[in-house]
């Protein structure tokens, strides 16, 4: 039976979902318009393009490496969901990654030359990941919140946090926020929340900035 405690918010997953797919679109637009030569491409844009995308597959793989070793096996504990297929998901996200990784950093190297090889697998990751996120919050999320309890899912989160660069993540994650869920979630982080966004906000913003060629 599903229990019977408060269940978990789901808040930081669906963002951490949200950003993933905007980002893979977002750069595989960018890169696209760069091959085509529609957008100029400096060095320094090129070596901005380059870092963020490599902290965006680390960050994926993180993500989904958590799913594996931590969540899944306490879903499998419920009965309620088979995650065979989610699964097989990550096993081919993988090579991806690496694909998105080498391409990436030829990517610096030689961007004009290069953008059109790192389009193809930006939209390769784009379309895989859609589909992934879609069946997972289809199939998954009714789970955690039906058969999870919010202590099983704060050891989730945690072991989620271990790993993850937050100077990164926290600013990309909650440029997602409807302004509903930003003050919720600020509410609920309190001070240090608040603190950690605006110092992070900061790199994260003359980041974008060069990232859109300026």
């Amino acid at each position: 039976m599903p229990t019977e405690t408060t269940g978990p918010d789901l808040l930081g997953m669906r963002l951490a979902h949200r950003a993933m797919l905007a980002d893979t679109q977002r750069l595989c637009e960018l890169t696209r318009d760069i091959a085509a030569g529609r957008a100029d491409c400096t060095p320094a844009r090129a070596a901005a393009i380059t870092d963020y995308l490599l902290l965006l597959c680390d960050s994926i793989h993180h993500h989904h490496t958590i799913e594996d070793e931590v969540l899944w096996p306490l879903l499998r504990g419920t009965g309620a969901v088979d995650v065979r297929e989610l699964e097989d998901d990550h096993a081919q996200l993988d090579p991806i990654l690496d694909a998105v990784r080498t391409e990436a950093r030829e990517f610096a190297r030689s961007a004009t030359g290069s953008a059109a090889v790192l389009t193809g697998c930006l939209s390769r990751l784009h379309a895989l990941l859609a589909e992934h996120i879609a069946d997972e919050e289809k199939t998954v999320f009714p789970v955690i919140t039906g058969y999870l309890d919010a202590k099983q899912w704060s050891t989730v989160e945690a072991e989620a946090r271990k790993g993850a660069k937050m100077s990164f993540e926290l600013p990309r994650m909650f440029a997602m926020c409807t302004p509903e869920e930003w003050e919720r979630a600020t509410a609920e982080g309190g001070l240090v929340l608040t603190l950690m966004l605006r110092w992070f906000g900061r790199s994260h913003r003359r980041r974008e900035a060069l990232i859109a060629g300026g």
